[in-house]
């Protein structure tokens, strides 16, 4: 079973772009700045974008899920018959909530000294039928004889297709249950691929409703996007059936220096401070704002974004003046202000912060006189081949660059139309749509 979870994982990585893409370029709004980093020289692009693709998922994540995982299965074990038998993990909409569980399901299996056998919906996508999501789910999740010995099989068997026997398939799940290799992992990684906005989109949600309570032999663990949990609860009363319930914890500053620092140290990100004091030693800093005056919108949030991170880095300052008995060095400083802002405008997300740490990102061209007197470091720190050979190659350009992380920023929106909010929330809510699903929903 953890080859299939190794399985679904590798798709995950290789074939979804759930890390990061460069911002498209929307001709309705401020056009990209000269130094952005989507500008960068070609293999010193390659290079950065294979580093974010490589970043592990955040270990909070991922040790808030085991945590819990590991203690409402223990509890189950002990009692199958009261214990929850099911656990959701609700994530951001915008979050790959199934490539987080597989992870973190394959890191459980491994600390287990006697891991339970999983049943696992190992789908890539939303079945492109939705009719027959229900017997898919149930063909990967339902009763299988054939896991259990002859005898027990037999009369599970024996329960279903006998109109006269007193058992009922419930009291057979129940009875199964109380053997401990009878147990079984049922892990669904995405709940919004098993419905669609509809009458008959919703057939996979009222068998897993019927069978979530009825086979206590199975743990359920499912993964499920906030917009579409809370769809399913006000249409279905979907929670009314599963356990606990976890979100995702939201990321702080340092948690996100933390993840994103194999990145930042191997290209040697450099961090503008933007104390005031900072900026009037550099005016160009002033100017760093890409709106005009005929979007007064734009440009009111843009000031806004901007005094913002000016005051909180100005009054860092002053405490660290007054009261700080060590003095820090000021890139740390201006680092631990950066990350503290991307968690906040980012509102923890690690996907959101890693969009908009790349969009902060800008370069420079080191000058001839400054290579040689090796003011600047080195762009590659890791001992990873491939990478350093490009990172080395560009390097050896004479377009040689030093990246700069400016004031990270929530980009502007363009505005929507009815047509554009109702897309926007199926997407939320689905997840990803095919034009056919869309359709339908």
């Amino acid at each position: 079973m953890v080859n299939k979870l190794s399985q679904l994982k590798d798709w995950l990585l290789e074939k979804r772009r759930f890390r990061t893409a460069w911002f498209a370029k929307d001709p309705q709004l401020t056009p990209v700045p000269e130094e952005a980093l989507t500008r960068l020289p070609d293999d010193l692009s390659q290079a950065f974008k294979a580093a974010i693709n490589q970043l592990h998922i955040v270990a909070e994540e991922k040790s808030a899920i085991i945590e819990k995982l590991d203690e409402e299965i223990s509890e189950w074990r002990g009692s199958p018959h009261l214990a929850n038998n099911s656990m959701v993990v609700l994530s951001h909409p915008v979050t790959s909530v199934a490539r987080i569980l597989t992870e973190s399901l394959i890191e459980l299996k491994s600390q287990q000294d006697d891991p339970l056998e999983s049943a696992v919906l190992d789908w890539i996508e939303r079945p492109p039928n939705i009719g027959t999501v229900k017997k898919e789910i149930k063909e990967k999740l339902d009763w299988d004889d054939n896991r259990f010995p002859d005898d027990q099989g037999m009369g599970l068997s024996q329960a279903k297709d006998s109109d006269t026997s007193a058992i009922t398939k419930t009291e057979a799940s129940s009875a199964a249950a109380d053997s401990d290799t009878n147990k079984v992992l049922a892990v669904i990684p995405n709940l919004s691929w098993c419905f669609l906005r509809s009458a008959e989109g919703l057939d996979g949600i009222d068998y897993l409703q019927e069978t979530l309570l009825s086979d206590r032999r199975q743990f359920w663990i499912i993964g499920c996007g906030r917009v579409s949990w809370d769809y399913l609860k006000s249409t279905l009363k979907f929670h009314a059936y599963c356990g606990k319930t976890i979100h995702l914890p939201a990321l702080n500053g340092q948690q996100l220096q933390t993840w994103l620092k194999p990145v930042v140290e191997k290209f040697d990100v450099h961090f503008i401070d933007a104390a005031l004091h900072k900026r009037f030693q550099n005016p160009d800093s002033l100017l760093d704002m890409q709106v005009s005056l005929d979007k007064p919108v734009e440009l009111i949030s843009e000031i806004t974004q901007e005094v913002s991170a000016t005051v909180r880095s100005s009054v860092r300052a002053v405490k660290n003046e007054v009261f700080s008995a060590t003095e820090a060095a000021e890139d740390d400083n201006a680092c631990s202000d950066y990350f503290e802002r991307l968690a906040d405008i980012s509102d923890g997300v690690s996907v959101v912060a890693l969009q908009l740490f790349v969009k902060s990102l800008r370069y420079r061209k080191i000058t001839e006189e400054e290579k040689e007197q090796g003011t600047i470091s080195h762009l590659c720190g890791e001992k990873d081949e491939d990478s350093c050979r490009a990172v080395n190659s560009a390097a050896q350009d004479s377009k040689k660059c030093q990246i700069i992380a400016v004031t990270p920023k929530l980009p502007p929106l363009p505005e929507l139309s009815q047509s554009d909010l109702y897309l926007l929330d199926s997407l939320m809510l689905h997840g990803d749509l095919t034009i056919l699903a869309l359709a339908h929903s």
